[in-house]
């Protein structure tokens, strides 16, 4: 599902990042939303599979048009 803004997204929300000149892709958790800007939020990636402290690890900014709800799986 095609993401509009950050508003449609939640913290703790599962996503999954997958640009569009990229075959790859990563799962990750939504740790926040910015105020400075509705077109990205804070993701985290890595967590050493702990979700359930995904709080606890660094995020990255990221644009919301790489994003998608849910995770992929192989």
């Amino acid at each position: 599902m095609n993401i509009a803004n950050n508003k449609e997204l939640k913290i703790g929300d599962e996503v999954c990042y997958q640009p569009q000149h990229h075959s790859k892709y990563e799962n990750g958790i939504v740790k926040s939303i910015p105020t400075h800007t509705d077109q990205s939020v804070f993701v985290v990636y890595n967590c050493g599979g702990k979700w359930h402290n995904f709080t606890d690890y660094t995020a990255a900014l990221t644009n919301i048009r790489d994003l998608t709800k849910g995770w992929k799986y192989n």
